[in-house]
């Protein structure tokens, strides 16, 4: 059964569903095709050990990952995740997308975007965190878009196989209704 469907800004119906693992090996392909383009993810070589990700996939469902996986004509075309965190930080998530060459600038980066930073808020979660080259102007945006601020920025944090670097802007979305339901929280002035 389909979470959602959506249309794109080219008429095509996107699905979007949680991830199983019997799709691993579909989703990693798409992922490792981002991977290869070298210019949006930290890793810099594909994806290979199948069994390394299905213990990836188990350890993340238990600590509460959350992960749509976005297909189009029944393709895997994309996937976000928020994957929270624990102890002291267990009131932040942080959030994660990808969306396969050809599929970008269709809306979907936005609708996973906003799909998940739902999700975040019904799970209570009072801050949802991200990181995004400052080469990405277009993921930029999107997240700008859907409410996350600029909260930090690490000059040449990144360096490219081909040696040009980008900094990194970290970036945050908070949820002040769940902040001030919550009691005993201290902030200090900015």
């Amino acid at each position: 059964m389909v979470y959602k469907t959506v249309r794109l800004m080219d008429g095509r119906t996107a699905a979007l569903d949680w991830l199983k693992e019997d799709e691993l090996p579909e989703v990693i392909e798409a992922l490792n095709s981002v991977i290869r383009e070298g210019r949006y993810l930290f890793m810099n070589s594909e994806i290979a050990n199948m069994e390394e990700e299905r213990r990836w996939f188990e350890r993340g469902t238990k600590e509460g990952m959350r992960y749509l996986v976005a297909r189009v004509d029944g393709r895997v075309v994309g996937g976000a995740s928020i994957h929270p965190h624990t102890e002291k930080r267990a009131h932040v998530a942080d959030y994660g997308i990808y969306i396969r060459e050809g599929y970008r600038n269709l809306g979907l980066g936005t609708v996973l975007t906003k799909e998940l930073i739902g999700i975040a808020k019904k799970q209570e979660f009072e801050i949802l965190q991200l990181s995004v080259y400052a080469t990405n102007e277009r993921a930029f945006h999107v997240y700008k878009k859907c409410g996350f601020k600029e909260c930090g920025r690490l000059t040449r944090d990144i360096k490219f196989l081909d040696g040009t670097y980008a900094d990194r802007i970290l970036m945050e979305l908070t949820f002040k209704k769940n902040l001030e339901e919550k009691r005993g929280v201290q902030s200090f002035p900015s």
